[in-house]
């Protein structure tokens, strides 16, 4: 059976500041997708069969990212605003639809974003990462299937 893997060209990471109108980060290199990790909380007790540890499933924080992009001074204001405002930004990365799908994976997440310029050599390209602590939970839809 081929394999249907894609590569992140053709995907999109778009923002929003109301969850409702997206418009594309510019100069975007890649995509990320937080990771969820589950805390586990220790309740082990005198009671605990045969000495072993117990644990329950606790809280769930999704971490932070980065996303790599190109500098330009419009996205680096862009993403300056979004920094500096109250809220947290809505994200929404929309992955290119795999062979046998009419559409894209679709995720989607708030974060607190911080730019963050890399130096670069003397003939390379300026580059920015977008630092995002999320905050949140992070959904998934499946992209359909083609017909």
């Amino acid at each position: 059976m081929p394999s249907k893997q894609i590569i992140a060209y053709g995907a999109t990471v778009e923002r929003s500041t109301d969850g409702e109108t997206f418009a594309a980060i510019p100069e975007v290199k890649g995509v990320a997708v937080p990771a969820v990790e589950v805390e586990y909380q220790e309740v082990t007790s005198l009671d605990s069969p045969n000495g072993f540890r117990e644990y329950i499933k606790g809280l769930k924080d999704a971490g932070e990212i980065s996303v790599p992009a190109g500098y330009t001074a419009a996205g680096y204001e862009q993403q300056i605003a979004d920094r500096d405002a109250a809220a947290a930004i809505y994200y929404r990365v929309t992955l290119k639809a795999q062979p046998g799908q009419s559409s894209g994976d679709v995720f989607e997440f708030r974060a607190f974003p911080n730019p963050e310029l890399e130096g670069g050599d003397l003939g390379a390209p300026i580059n920015m990462n977008i630092a995002m602590r999320i905050t949140g939970d992070v959904t998934w839809t499946r992209g359909t299937a083609a017909t």
